[in-house]
């Protein structure tokens, strides 16, 4: 291991330690300094919006001190990027601009819909304007923030009371919008939690798996049938049984969402394993490589191209399981935000939750869309502009032409 990968590892191994001690010095000023507005006492820790503030400061003050030069071309850099945030949104605009177009139509529209809408006979507005999403349901899950009370680690116990009040206990004339944004925090804390272990486990479980089984001709021959069989199996209809096998808790929802990609996950790198082409498999033969390093050398990073669309697709999956664990049983979480909406029939929370959902979904495509140019990183990258379907169906046109008129 080289010097440069080492130093690297220390620095984010001492990073993560900064964290916890960090922590442990903010909590010192209030018994040394009048400067802190938290209390500790008998165990517990009332947190408060200065200590985190503090805490910050401190945290980030480790990769300034160690990395400066670094970290002042990365503050630079996102400051560069938020100001010419209004430019590249003008340039997208004047290059697609029937995407903006549609956006807006869609939004004007049900805007519109709100106002011709029958009320009907329920509390809530079966069609809400943004008004209302905004200013009632929006406003109203300041009433969630006090399912959140504290957590406990290591002995300590950390309560969050003194960050926003607690509407459902004080009354709604206490409600906050920064209850409301510590409600949806904490719910997509919740959410994402579940989320990240289980797609972890799916993702690790089955691009192992997939990339294992090819390799023995027999074993995959055995395994296909059977996986095959897994991947048609309802997944909604096994959430009842995870609830009474494994109970309501982060180890069920990571069981159930690492099986659910695990399945599709395997079948789909078996299919990208298959699909290589037998030439790069000939050419490395051919040039003295053995069996198992053609496979690792040539084979797996062969397949590699084609997971875009698995892992993608792997996302979408986890989400569509987490929410659907949390709709069904779980008492925390954007699901069960929206199976209490459905109660309520509350369709402007629905939209809410649905907006939420679509942001985060969007980021985790983004991320695994990150981490698969990380492992495709050998491929040549276009240096052109996207494919014109136009000028390709032309010269295949044209080519077609020129062909009928050879062959008269």
């Amino acid at each position: 291991m080289s010097l440069t990968r080492l130093l690297r590892i220390l620095f984010w191994v001492g990073w993560v330690a900064w964290f916890f001690v960090s922590a442990l010095l903010v909590l010192a000023v209030s018994t040394v300094s009048p400067l802190g507005d938290w209390r500790f006492e008998e165990g517990e820790l009332h947190l408060t919006w200065l200590f985190i503030f503090l805490w910050a400061v401190l945290f980030w003050a480790y990769t300034f001190i160690l990395r400066f030069r670094a970290s002042i071309a990365t503050v630079r850099k996102i400051g560069k990027a938020i100001r010419g945030l209004p430019q590249r949104i003008g340039r997208a605009a004047k290059a697609n601009p029937l995407f903006f177009i549609t956006w807006a139509v869609l939004l004007v529209g049900w805007q519109i819909t709100s106002y011709i809408a029958p009320k009907g006979t329920l509390e809530h507005p079966l069609v809400p304007g943004f008004d209302y999403i905004i200013y009632n349901a929006l406003y109203r899950l300041s009433g969630n923030w006090d399912l959140f009370g504290g957590f406990s680690l290591g002995g300590l116990t950390v309560l969050f009371g003194e960050l926003a009040p607690f509407p459902a206990i004080e009354g709604a004339e206490s409600r906050t919008w920064t209850a409301v944004f510590l409600a949806l925090g904490f719910h997509s804390f919740m959410t994402l939690s579940r989320l990240v272990a289980g797609l972890g486990v799916g993702l690790i479980a089955g691009l192992v798996t997939g990339l294992a089984l090819p390799y023995w001709s027999a074993l995959r021959q055995i395994s296909w049938a059977p996986f095959n069989f897994l991947r048609m199996i309802p997944l909604l209809a096994a959430i009842p049984w995870m609830q009474f096998a494994l109970g309501v808790d982060l180890r069920a929802t990571t069981l159930f969402i690492g099986f659910g990609v695990w399945v599709m996950l395997v079948v789909a790198t078996m299919n990208a394993v298959a699909n290589v082409p037998d030439r790069y498999i000939e050419s490395a033969r051919t040039l003295g490589a053995s069996r198992l390093r053609t496979y690792l050398k040539v084979i797996v990073p062969g397949a590699m191209p084609e997971l875009r669309t698995a892992l993608l697709l792997a996302g979408g999956l986890g989400w569509s399981l987490t929410i659907a664990a949390e709709f069904l049983g779980f008492p925390t979480g954007l699901g069960f935000m929206a199976a209490a909406a459905v109660q309520e029939t509350n369709t402007a929370r629905l939209v809410i939750v649905a907006i939420v959902v679509a942001f985060y979904s969007l980021l985790t495509f983004y991320l695994l869309n990150q981490l698969f140019n990380r492992m495709v990183s050998w491929m040549p990258q276009r240096t052109s502009g996207t494919t014109d379907i136009s000028k390709v169906a032309g010269a295949a046109g044209a080519a077609g032409r020129a062909g009928d008129q050879l062959h008269e």
